[in-house]
C-alpha cells in the first residue's frame, strides 16, 4: 500500500498493487480509502473504490487511479458506471492512445461490485476504470453506456493497454 497526496499534501488516498492480478501479466491498482469520501449521484451518496488493470510495469496506472480518486475527494466529480473522466490516462501516459477513463463494474474480479467495511454505514461499490479513445468517448456520448460496452466486450478489447488500438 501506498500514500498519494495532492500537490498542495491536503489530501491522501491509500493505493495498494497486487502483481499477476488478474491474471500473469497484469497488475491491478486499487484504492483502499476512497470509501471514506462522499460520492454523491443525485442526492444519494453512494460509495466507491477505484481500480484499474494495466500490463505489467505500468506503474503509471497507480497515479492515474489515484489522481481520478482525489477528483471525487477533492472536487466533488462523481464516479459511476458510464461516467469518464476525461484525460486522466493522458496526463500520466503522454503518447496513450486511450486517453480518457470510463468506470464500470469490475469485470475482472467477478463478485466484487460490493462490499461492506467495518465502521461504514454505507455498501461500498468498486468500479474498474477502461481507458477509451476520443473515437469511443464520442460513441458512447452519441449511442450510451450500453451500446459501448457491447462494443468493447464482442470486440474483446485489451483494457489493460493503453496504447492499444480503437474499437470505434
Amino acid at each position: 500500500m501506498h500514500a498519494y497526496y495532492d500537490a498542495a499534501e491536503r489530501n491522501v488516498v491509500a493505493v495498494i498493487s497486487s502483481s499477476s492480478t488478474p491474471a500473469p501479466g497484469l497488475d491491478t491498482y486499487a484504492t483502499a480509502s476512497l470509501h471514506a469520501s462522499p460520492n454523491m449521484l443525485d442526492e444519494h451518496d453512494i460509495r466507491v473504490e477505484l481500480m484499474v488493470v494495466a500490463g505489467s510495469g505500468t506503474p503509471q496506472a497507480a497515479n492515474i487511479v489515484a489522481t481520478s480518486a482525489l477528483c471525487v475527494m477533492k472536487d466533488g466529480w462523481l464516479a459511476a458506471p458510464g461516467v469518464v473522466f476525461p484525460n486522466a490516462v493522458r496526463e500520466y501516459v503522454a503518447d496513450t492512445t486511450v486517453p480518457h477513463l470510463m468506470w464500470t463494474e469490475p469485470f475482472d474480479f467477478e463478485g466484487l461490485g460490493k462490499m461492506t467495511v467495518e465502521g461504514i454505514d454505507h455498501e461500498v461499490h468498486a468500479l474498474q476504470g477502461v481507458p477509451l479513445s476520443d473515437r469511443e468517448h464520442d460513441f458512447l456520448v452519441t449511442y450510451g453506456f450500453d451500446e459501448l460496452t457491447n462494443r468493447l466486450e464482442s470486440s474483446n478489447v485489451a483494457h489493460f493497454d493503453f496504447h492499444r488500438d480503437s474499437v470505434c
